[in-house]
């Protein structure tokens, strides 16, 4: 455990929980692992707490008053693409699993919660942020340079704009997976946009560095291998 400690203890976390016990012993358990744990007590105070200071990890009930957890994960993944999304149920139906995947959840737990496997989830998907943060190579000419935002062939520099910049790291962070039009829609523009906007920009990365980089598949997506 001292591994992960250390991987957690320099993220920030937000929980979403109507039920006041359940939020003090989540808060006071997690408390011991992560730099700053922020608790509401339900989706829109969440969201409110999110948007004056994002986390880097959000865990959210699915069940409270107004606004349901899932819409608050979805909202987030909108609002930072990269903060880790972490639901928590007493249900465990097709219904709710399949409306996690649409909300782009990337942990389902069932309540209640056990506390070491979601500090392994955590931990694991962190050290696959970290290596997000140095330099990756798109292939054996091309790099790109998360510190820098930069393109990199050999001693060349290109410089992306910053569109180019939020699209090649959204395909970067699901390499080899398909990214639909609606993802980068949400993830880039934060509302839906013409097939030619994402086109264009999809078109202006080529240019600046080689034809085959992103792949286009027809009503499904783009990807980079």
């Amino acid at each position: 455990m001292q591994a992960i400690h250390k991987r957690l203890q320099a993220l920030t976390l937000l929980i979403a929980e109507d039920d006041e016990s359940t939020l003090k012993w989540l808060s006071r358990v997690l408390s011991i692992y992560f730099k700053e744990v922020r608790v509401a007590k339900d989706a829109m105070e969440a969201l409110e707490l999110f948007q004056k200071s994002p986390s880097d990890v959000i865990i959210s009930d699915i069940e409270m008053p107004q606004v349901d957890g899932l819409h608050l994960l979805q909202k987030i993944s909108q609002l930072s693409p990269n903060t880790i999304r972490v639901v928590m149920t007493a249900y465990n139906t097709p219904e709710y699993i399949n409306r996690a995947v649409e909300s782009n959840v990337d942990f389902y737990l069932k309540k209640p919660i056990d506390i070491d496997e979601f500090l392994v989830a955590i931990s694991s998907s962190a050290s696959k942020e970290s290596a997000l943060s140095e330099e990756v190579f798109l292939n054996e000419d091309y790099s790109y340079s998360y510190k820098q935002k930069l393109v990199k062939k050999g001693q060349e520099s290109i410089k992306l704009t910053k569109k180019e910049i939020l699209l090649l790291e959204l395909l970067l962070k699901n390499r080899k997976s398909v990214v639909s039009i609606e993802q980068i829609e949400h993830s880039i523009w934060r509302e839906p946009v013409s097939a030619d906007a994402i086109r264009m920009v999809v078109v202006g990365i080529r240019k600046k560095l080689y034809q085959g980089v992103i792949e286009n598949l027809k009503g499904l997506g783009y990807r980079i291998w």
